[in-house]
């Protein structure tokens, strides 16, 4: 083979390889290519630096239980009180025991004194409604003045009156308001089987309802002297509450505590705590004159205290002495939204009547 046809078979093999070469370059690029139908992977750039840095997203917040109140819980929910009765004088048990009353306010006693006190069973028959449920029945017990027509009244307290005996009350004959932090008139409420509140566990009430609390008011404007020689009376009065409370939750956890007025000392936590419920007289009408509507400032004042206790979860019963039909209306109108309970009793606030049958308007 001459030398020239030795260099054309080596062009021809070159040319060969070239062309092999680019045949698989294009097969290559074809397979990447975009506009290619076969379905590609989604188009993402290449980070040439650290990606930026993201501020964490806030959290929802963590639910955390509630802290639980060393409150005693009341045994009567304020959402299970639909209604209440409070009468202190003639009490007609057939009557009482056929209410719809939740909860039914009465004496200690039918008159007033130990011979007339309440039997077992008579109790009994007053705890259950006429559709079977339960009724919660407590015992009124003042605690800020002496009745002369209780069991422990002695007939020498006239002529030589203990220390803590001061003077009668100008507008409700035989009572005598006391000196309600003194030993002497404390013993008479509790602590042996002949004290008030003894007596009243005994009986099997479901709880108390303790009246005149507000005395240190009175003490100031008619018993300067004793009033003036304490630091603090609402103090005092806590103290006292406090004691009869414990007292009595001490041999009944479930025995239930209701303040009647006094919210003036409802903004004292430690009050609060060991009450379950308040009860407010004339929250509407009569602070100044029977059946006269009391000023907004009197209401609102009211209406924020006992308010404390209903967030605490305490209930809040009101008695209004009314007769005119048309206040009636409004008191109710007035009362039901705040979520207290209302009880209508007539005018003369002598609480000797349990009206029910006519339907309240």
């Amino acid at each position: 083979m001459s030398l020239t046809q030795v260099l054309l078979l080596l062009l021809l093999l070159l040319a060969v390889a070239a062309f092999a070469y680019a045949l698989g370059r294009n097969s290559s690029a074809s397979k990447s290519n975009p506009s290619s139908s076969a379905p590609q992977p989604p188009h993402t750039e290449i980070q040439t630096t650290a990606p930026p840095v993201r501020a964490p997203q806030a959290r929802p917040p963590v639910q955390t239980p509630a802290k639980q109140s060393s409150a005693p819980t009341p045994r009567t929910a304020t959402s299970q009180i639909a209604s209440w009765g409070y009468q202190l004088q003639k009490l007609d048990l057939r009557h009482a025991s056929e209410s719809p009353f939740d909860i039914l306010v009465i004496d200690y006693a039918k008159q007033g004194d130990d011979e007339s006190a309440l039997t077992p069973t008579e109790l009994e028959r007053l705890k259950r409604k006429p559709d079977g449920t339960r009724r919660r029945v407590l015992a009124y017990l003042s605690i800020g003045e002496a009745e002369s027509y209780r069991g422990y009244w002695q007939s020498s307290w006239k002529k030589n009156k203990p220390s803590w005996l001061l003077k009668e009350n100008p507008e409700w004959e035989e009572n005598y308001a006391v000196c309600f932090w003194d030993p002497g008139w404390q013993s008479i409420m509790c602590g042996s089987a002949e004290a008030r509140l003894d007596r009243i566990l005994a009986a099997g009430f479901d709880g108390v309802y303790l009246d005149k609390c507000d005395v240190f008011e009175d003490m100031r404007a008619h018993h300067m002297p004793e009033a003036n020689a304490r630091p603090d009376l609402e103090a005092d009065m806590v103290a006292f509450i406090t004691r009869l409370s414990g007292y009595a939750k001490a041999r009944n956890p479930g025995f239930v505590v209701v303040m009647q007025n006094t919210e003036s000392l409802l903004d004292r936590k430690e009050l609060r705590r060991v009450l379950d419920g308040v009860a407010k007289e004339e929250l509407v009408y009569g602070v100044d004159s029977p059946e006269k509507k009391n000023s907004r400032e009197d209401f609102e004042f009211s209406r924020a205290q006992l308010d404390l206790m209903k967030r605490d979860g305490k209930f809040v019963l009101v008695v209004e002495y009314l007769s005119n039909a048309a206040k009636i209306e409004d008191a109710v109108r007035i009362v039901g939204p705040l979520g207290y309970t209302l009880f209508i009793s007539p005018k003369n606030r002598e609480l000797d009547k349990l009206p029910y049958d006519q339907p309240m308007v």
